[in-house]
């Protein structure tokens, strides 16, 4: 570990010294956990990663700052690192979420029905735990809720909602002519985002960049900035693997790389339905936090086309609102 330059990579970044402090001490902790071992951070895999991780929770020391002490140092010095502590991070709120709207929609009874011998995950967790929570937990909300309730219910999200994440975003809808002003700028910049990677070697979040995967993105206008088709927006995930993705044949393994979901994936290569679909609506939700955040109002989203389905793409109608469409077809 190269404590002085990982100091002055923290300092660039804006890191107070308490926090430096704390981060250089939590990574030499890992650091000696891994020379027991034979091996360093600076070499560390991501298996490595997680039978640290694992020693983390069976001693009652998985913090979230010590994942985000990872994360960072992760970027710094070790890509395989930065890519396992994102996966425990991402969606990592997700559980906790579902259980507290159980009680706030339908009561304490209904939380302690659903979540009965069952312990919310604890961070840091390795991946194909993840999914025992749900294979167990989504058959008792669906029987509760039935159906269609326990869909209304997940499509309002599980994640967070990002909303200073996302404002900006709103900041440029208002500032666009229409909604295909807007999608069209999106389109461009999230085109020029993954262009830097590429050009830059850099990942975008997990994934790298390749030709491949920069042109297989370029061709399809409905990932993730999506295409209106009158009162409704289609627009579909990017592969959350997706030069894994591309080069693989099997259908089984092609949705493992396509899924982004931490709480379904891992079983993906166990079962071709290890969980119900409805499970997607949590996707739905994800994006309907975003376009209710952009315009400002509520809104729908449908899923189309989900993994979990059997599809080989996740997809989502979002229904934009009368006025928004009406400015959009005005200027045509």
């Amino acid at each position: 570990m190269d404590e002085k330059k990982f100091r002055v990579f923290m300092e660039k970044n804006n890191a107070d010294e308490k926090t430096i402090e704390r981060s250089i001490a939590l990574i030499k902790e890992f650091d000696g956990f891994l020379k027991e071992r034979g091996t360093t951070v600076d070499r560390a895999s991501a298996k490595d990663f997680y039978r640290y991780s694992a020693h983390l929770v069976e001693q009652g020391k998985n913090t979230l700052e010590t994942y985000l002490s990872i994360l960072r140092y992760g970027i710094f010095a070790n890509s395989a690192l930065y890519v396992a502590a994102m996966e425990v991070l991402d969606g990592r709120e997700v559980m906790e979420n579902l259980s507290r709207r159980l009680t706030d929609e339908f009561g304490e009874d209904m939380r302690t029905r659903i979540f009965e011998e069952i312990s919310l995950p604890q961070l840091g967790i390795s991946p194909d735990e993840k999914p025992e929570y749900t294979k167990k937990i989504l058959p008792r909300l669906e029987r509760a809720l039935g159906v269609e309730r326990c869909r209304q219910f997940l499509n309002k999200g599980l994640r967070d909602r990002y909303e200073q994440w996302r404002k900006p975003d709103r900041e440029k809808f208002l500032k666009s002519k229409n909604i295909d002003e807007f999608l069209k700028n999106k389109r461009s910049e999230y085109i020029q985002e993954l262009e830097k990677h590429f050009e830059e070697g850099s990942l975008y979040f997990t994934q790298e960049i390749t030709g491949p995967v920069l042109e297989f993105i370029k061709n399809d206008p409905y990932i993730e900035g999506g295409v209106r088709k009158g009162d409704v927006l289609i627009v579909r995930k990017v592969p959350h693997m997706a030069k894994e993705y591309l080069r693989e044949t099997d259908e089984q393994k092609k949705r493992y790389y396509y899924c982004h979901c931490p709480w379904v994936k891992d079983a993906l290569l166990k079962s071709s339905q290890p969980v119900s679909p409805v499970f997607c609506n949590c996707s739905a939700g994800y994006y309907r936090a975003y376009w209710e955040i952009v315009l400002d109002q509520p809104i729908e989203v449908d899923v189309t086309k989900s993994i979990l389905s059997g599809d080989l793409i996740c997809e989502f109608a979002v229904h934009l609102p009368r006025e928004v469409v009406e400015a959009a077809e005005k200027s045509e």
